[in-house]
C-alpha cells in the first residue's frame, strides 16, 4: 500500500475524531445526554481519564508513554512493508484512533467519549470515533494475520 494512501487513511479517521469531539464540547455540557434512538442510543458527554472501559483512571503518563510506544511499534510494522493490504489498512485504522484519543489525553488530560448505546438493557462503556476505528483496525488485522498465515501455508 501506498504511504500516500496511509496518510490520508489517518488524517481522515483523526479529523473525523477531532470534528466530532468539537461538535460535542460545544453543543454539550459535561454529562448531558441526547436521545437519538430510544432506549438504545444517546450522544452523551463524559471524559474519560483511564483507558478503554476507565481502566488506568488518572494514570494519563503512562497511557501517553505506552499510546506512544503502539504508536511507534505500528509504523515500524508499516514500514516494513511486508504485510499484505488488509493488515496495512488495519494499522492505519488503529493509528487514526490512537492519535485522535493521544491528542485529547495531551491537550485536555482526559479523552472525550460521547457515544452510549444500550444494548437490552446493558449500558455499554461511552466511547467515540476513534475508539471505534481502534477496535474495528484490530479485528481487520487479526482477519489480516489468519489470511497471511493460510497463504504461507499453502505456499509452503
Amino acid at each position: 500500500m501506498k504511504t500516500i494512501k496511509i496518510i490520508l487513511i489517518i488524517t481522515i479517521i483523526f479529523i473525523l475524531d477531532r470534528l466530532s469531539k468539537i461538535l460535542v464540547i460545544d453543543n454539550l455540557s459535561l454529562g448531558e445526554s441526547i436521545p437519538i434512538i430510544k432506549n438504545f442510543f444517546n450522544i452523551t458527554y463524559v471524559n474519560n481519564h483511564g483507558a478503554a472501559f476507565g481502566i488506568l483512571d488518572g494514570k494519563i503518563v503512562f497511557i501517553v508513554l505506552i499510546s506512544i510506544i503502539i504508536f511507534a511499534y505500528l509504523i515500524y510494522e508499516i514500514k516494513k512493508g511486508i504485510h499484505n493490504n488488509l493488515i496495512t489498512t488495519s494499522i492505519s485504522l488503529v493509528i487514526g484512533g490512537l492519535l485522535g484519543n493521544l491528542f485529547d489525553r495531551l491537550v485536555y488530560g482526559h479523552v472525550i467519549d460521547f457515544l452510549d448505546f444500550d444494548f437490552w438493557n446493558y449500558d455499554f462503556a461511552i466511547f467515540n470515533i476513534g475508539d471505534s476505528f481502534i477496535v474495528f483496525g484490530t479485528i481487520l488485522f487479526a482477519i489480516g494475520l489468519i489470511m497471511e498465515d493460510k497463504n504461507e501455508n499453502r505456499n509452503n
